[in-house]
């Protein structure tokens, strides 16, 4: 992932209102897996249709993965295997015209009645656009595009 790249991860509403909008079971101490939330729960058959509204569909390097857009800009990956999808990420490349992506993004998380994981700031929400701008504004890919030298020197002084 590239530091300009801001990652969401569509989860079934179903199970994020079993678990109440908490994220804290998706961690893991290398990081986050989200292929829980989809056990038993899968999205509709016209899944891959409605992500090509957003990107279009591109090569993949894996038969376990499907993939819409560039990986080095705006892409979505689909970990799927035995016919069953196990994970949906987004990136968006916030030094790109991403804008356009934002509503057809929100109306197909919808569609596919799902919710936002934001995994960079541990939170899950709707699916609307005011949370998913706001959410990218507090990122780490924001603070780079804006002024990359002063996020990296604050990245630095974290660890």
């Amino acid at each position: 992932m590239a530091a300009w790249q801001f990652i969401i991860v569509l989860v079934p509403r179903d199970w994020a209102v079993e678990a109440d909008f908490d994220p804290s079971c998706l961690y893991e101490s290398d990081g986050y897996e989200t292929e829980i939330t989809w056990k038993n729960r899968q999205p509709t058959t016209n899944f891959k249709d409605l992500l090509s509204t957003i990107l279009p569909p591109s090569e993949t390097w894996s038969d376990t993965l499907l993939c819409w857009g560039n990986e080095k800009e705006n892409d979505i990956q689909v970990g799927y295997e035995n016919n069953s999808v196990k994970d949906i990420q987004i990136r968006l490349a916030l030094h790109t015209q991403f804008m356009p992506l934002i509503g057809k993004l929100i109306e197909v998380a919808n569609e596919l009645n799902c919710v936002l994981f934001f995994p960079e700031l541990r939170l899950i929400s709707n699916a609307t656009e005011r949370q998913l701008m706001e959410s990218i504004q507090m990122s780490c890919a924001a603070r780079f595009v804006t002024d990359p030298r002063k996020c990296l020197d604050d990245l630095k002084n974290e660890t």
